[in-house]
């Protein structure tokens, strides 16, 4: 991996043709602040709330799993004081969806739910008891687990890591996501979570940062053919205009194809 910098660009990129430079290096990386782009984020909601765990077994194999998801999800948390038998409603709010990913010996759940007003989603939000989710985590892959690997039990739980409470899912994606420098002639996109970040494991992490590449033919096709710089300019306009839309499509469909569905 390149490591960027103003003499890296001075010494290896001085032409007379638009170079382009893909920064990929993740939502922690210092290329884009070196090369100039924005480091301002567009921080938004995607109506939704959530909870993630991490299951490590050593024991097991290091094979890959088929998704499982589980939908209409309710708990019940009379246990720890939450009692919704006496409201009928309550039943009437949308449950909780379930996947379990990963492989035998790494498994991964994500919990979600549409965001509402409604008593338990309020009270998964605010409790300060930690270990209601891990319970709940703990039920629930027993529950959906895949018959031929073993169940969580009290000796195994400590095995299982996991959100404390539910928290808000959030999109963060970059405000300005290609730039044109102009004394070095060098285009410059930013790809990957190094663009577009969720707070949230969805188990398909990476197809969000991919998305982002389904524009990147056109971008190196126009800036390798354009005559001056106006044709330059249009073609990172066009490459903004993707990389919103990604964000927008994200935050308005992706959980519902990722979790929901």
């Amino acid at each position: 991996m390149l490591e960027f910098s103003d003499d890296f660009i001075r010494k290896s990129l001085a032409s007379e043709w638009p170079q382009i430079i893909v920064i990929a290096d993740g939502s922690c990386g210092e290329s884009s602040s070196v090369l100039g782009i924005s480091p301002d984020y567009i921080v938004e909601s995607c109506n939704a709330y959530g909870a993630n765990a991490a299951i490590e077994r050593r024991d097991q194999r290091q094979v890959p799993t088929p998704e499982i998801r589980a939908h209409s999800l309710y708990f019940d948390l009379s246990a720890y004081g939450m009692d919704i038998s006496s409201t009928g409603k309550e039943s009437l709010k949308p449950g909780f969806h379930l996947k379990i990913y990963g492989t035998f010996r790494n498994r991964y759940m994500a919990l979600a739910c549409p965001a509402s007003d409604s008593k338990v989603v309020r009270f998964l939000r605010h409790t300060l008891n930690s270990s209601i989710m891990k319970n709940i985590f703990h039920q629930s892959f027993n529950a959906y687990k895949m018959d031929i690997e073993p169940r969580v039990n009290e000796l195994t739980l400590h095995h299982v890591q996991c959100s404390r409470r539910l928290f808000e899912i959030m999109l963060s994606h970059r405000r300005v996501t290609t730039a044109f420098i102009e004394g070095d002639n060098v285009v410059v996109t930013v790809e990957g979570e190094a663009a577009r970040v969720l707070n949230f494991d969805t188990g398909c992490g990476v197809n969000l940062g991919l998305r982002g590449l389904e524009s990147l033919e056109e971008l190196i096709y126009r800036v390798a053919t354009a005559v001056d710089q106006n044709d330059i300019f249009e073609a990172l306009s066009a490459k903004i205009r993707h990389s919103k839309q990604v964000s927008e499509d994200f935050k308005q469909n992706g959980l519902f194809t990722t979790v929901f569905e």
